[in-house]
């Protein structure tokens, strides 16, 4: 059942059930006020036969009354219009009846008629018609029933429920024939954005109309579907960049290790000296391959996202990444730590560190210190080298990108790219500038610190 349906039934179960009640309502209150009235108007004509005399009993039941076949009936000139009289003796016989054919007599009549006093009021069936029949005491012994018709009453009261019925049905169905229209109208910017969710699923295009956003949640939900789109679009063209990009940096080292390959594959009588350079170009070449599409991979498919986010000491990890650099260079690295516990991945960010460290030591001479520092929030790291041009300061973390200084250095471009990402993950952000007295300072900075 679509939305539109269910909002529509849900209406007209509503209209549906608040008629019903106030049918129902409307039905009860007549028929007590209609009962009311005939109980009133049987009661102020019982009253007349509460004299002590006697005299209104009397004239009443001594009645001769005109036999019909099947029914007794008063006098043209003594009957009264709607209204028949049983009188009933001490003993609860039917001395005189006027009006009707016979009336039923139970106990509470038989009780009434033997003491003369009190009365009782009921509705029965005689012939197939319907009276309201009042039971009221003589004061001499006896009792007379006072009998009003209440077959109209009652062909009111159905005609009433007919009505009532009529106007139950068409509230429900003008409802549900509101709720369709007010649920057409509230559903269609969710129509047309399955629309284009569909048409996005079937063609992969992301540059499908949007329906205008208002300011309700069908709107919120457009306006975010737009966004989900935009960003999907930004996805695909990085990766397809990423794709060029990576096509054209693999070319490079590629083609070099095919040359070589081929090299040797066609001298064979090649001197062992021109030998061993071209293996050990072949060796370089391949490590940078690997270390290029490890770096690739890492950009692509973001190994780290799964490990799971937990608090760290920041200090402990920098260190730990300092004193494999140390051993691993020869270098001369400092570190100036102080107590830093925040939330985050801790083997991205010794990736992140790793790299920065890494960067500095190419980038600097042999004889030069590369210091690190962490305090509550950040990590630098400062080299001793050239530092890094006004005009490529702004694009040191593009992918592959490779000053001028840079090309003849080892790597793929892909190192500070790969800290600016971590550094994202970590709601954090890297920037480099140059130090005054020479050099290059990259600091990330991290939010999600705990304590220091």
């Amino acid at each position: 059942m679509t939305l539109r349906a269910r909002i529509a039934l849900a209406m007209a179960v509503l209209a549906g059930v608040v008629a019903i009640m106030v049918a129902v309502t409307t039905y009860v209150a007549t028929d007590h006020r209609v009962r009311a009235e005939v109980d009133q108007y049987l009661d102020s004509y019982g009253q007349r036969f509460q004299d002590p005399e006697g005299r209104q009993a009397a004239a009443v039941c001594s009645q001769q009354p005109v036999r019909r076949p099947g029914v007794m009936a008063p006098r043209e000139d003594e009957g009264v219009q709607g209204i028949a009289f049983q009188c009933l003796d001490a003993s609860g016989t039917v001395v005189s009846t006027v009006g009707v054919g016979s009336l039923p007599v139970n106990r509470r009549d038989l009780s009434i008629a033997a003491s003369g006093r009190g009365k009782q009021i009921r509705t029965v069936q005689v012939d197939g018609q319907t009276w309201r029949v009042e039971t009221v005491g003589i004061s001499r012994g006896g009792a007379v029933l006072i009998a009003r018709d209440f077959g109209e009453t009652g062909r009111v009261l159905s005609s009433l429920r007919r009505v009532l019925l009529l106007i139950v049905i068409g509230a429900s169905l003008i409802a549900a024939l509101i709720g369709w229209l007010i649920a057409r109208k509230a559903t269609k910017p969710l129509v047309q954005l399955t629309n284009a969710a569909e048409e996005v699923a079937t063609t992969g295009r992301l540059d499908v109309a949007i329906p205008p956003a208002g300011k309700d949640e069908s709107g919120r939900l457009a306006r975010a579907f737009a966004t989900m789109l935009a960003a999907l679009g930004q996805s695909r063209e990085q990766q397809q960049q990423l794709v060029q990009d990576a096509g054209h940096e693999l070319r490079t080292p590629l083609t070099s290790l095919r040359t070589n390959i081929d090299t040797l594959q066609r001298y064979e009588d090649l001197p062992a000296e021109t030998k061993a350079l071209i293996l050990s170009d072949l060796q370089t070449e391949s490590r940078e391959l690997g270390a290029l599409v490890d770096e690739l991979v890492q950009l692509a498919t973001d190994t780290y996202a799964d490990e799971p986010e937990q608090t760290v000491q920041l200090d402990e990890i920098v260190a730990r990444v300092v004193e494999r650099a140390r051993s691993r260079t020869g270098r001369q690295i400092t570190l100036d730590s102080e107590s830093v516990e925040m939330v985050g991945r801790p083997r991205e960010l010794a990736r992140a560190v790793n790299n920065l460290v890494d960067n500095a030591t190419k980038f600097s001479e042999a004889s030069s210190s590369v210091e690190v520092k962490v305090a509550p929030g950040f990590i630098s790291v400062r080299d001793h080298g050239p530092g890094v041009a006004p005009a490529d300061q702004e694009h040191v973390f593009d992918r592959f990108y490779r000053s001028a200084e840079a090309r003849s250095k080892p790597g793929s471009g892909l190192g500070l790219s790969i800290v600016q990402q971590i550094a994202k993950n970590h709601a954090g952000n890297v920037s480099v500038r140059n130090a005054s007295d020479g050099g290059a300072i990259f600091i990330v900075i991290f939010d999600g610190v705990v304590g220091s």
